[in-house]
């Protein structure tokens, strides 16, 4: 089943992307905050 395996690996990338995303986010909105 290398279908499978090719669905996780972009789900995990799409996820540590997403992941990236809202941290990146979430301190610049802390860094506008103060």
């Amino acid at each position: 089943t290398p279908t499978i395996t090719i669905i996780s690996y972009f789900g995990f990338l799409l996820a540590s992307i997403i992941f990236t995303l809202v941290l990146f986010i979430s301190s610049s909105k802390i860094q506008l905050i103060r």
